[in-house]
């Protein structure tokens, strides 16, 4: 069955939020994402009891898709034997904000009213958008060309290095934007 998804952001990491017999369960590829982990799903949460896993239908952006989810007590006992830095500020964060947001209000959000409203389709277009220019507008895009351009003693060196420490805290802003953008999307599918 298809569930609604919640979504919410930790630190640009989308973690959406399936609400089961009303109960959020958190798909554990998002938690894991947001922590830093790389994905493996036995590995990544193959020590949280069975009984506090399982597996939803959820709709994306590439349509419906199974997606493996952690209930509240799963996610407790996932993020206490993480020895990931995030652990705990992802702990805080969502036992002092999201949780009892979503008890509630049956939803998560980091502010009163959102500024603009958006379609669905105007929502995945604009993540698509944002995620395309914030990806070409990447440090690693422009330091082969200021490399290239002090090799030839180019004047033009300077102007580049200028421009990424103008450009580079604004691509930053873009990704961000792009991860909101997301989960708007995810919140009106």
């Amino acid at each position: 069955m298809s569930q609604s998804i919640i979504p919410f952001d930790f630190h640009s990491h989308a973690v959406r939020v399936v609400m089961r017999d009303g109960n959020p369960w958190f798909v554990a590829k998002d938690v894991a994402k947001a922590l830093e982990y790389r994905w493996n799903a036995s590995k990544s949460i193959g020590h949280v009891p069975s009984e506090w896993r399982g597996v939803e239908s959820v709709s994306t952006p590439s349509g419906q898709q199974e997606v493996i989810v952690i209930s509240e007590p799963g996610l407790y006992f996932f993020l206490g034997r993480s020895d990931k830095p995030k652990a705990l500020p992802f702990q805080k964060w969502l036992a002092g904000e999201v949780l009892p947001s979503i008890r509630k209000t049956g939803s998560y959000s980091a502010s009163d009213t959102p500024a603009v409203t958006l379609t669905e389709v105007e929502a995945f277009r604009l993540y698509a958008l944002l995620e395309l220019v914030a990806g070409h507008l990447s440090r690693e895009r422009i330091e082969p060309i200021e490399q290239a351009l002090r090799l030839m003693h180019s004047p033009l060196a300077g102007a580049v290095s200028d421009l990424w420490r103008e450009v580079g805290p604004r691509a930053k802003r873009m990704e961000n934007l792009a991860g909101r953008c997301r989960s708007a999307y995810y919140r009106l599918r």
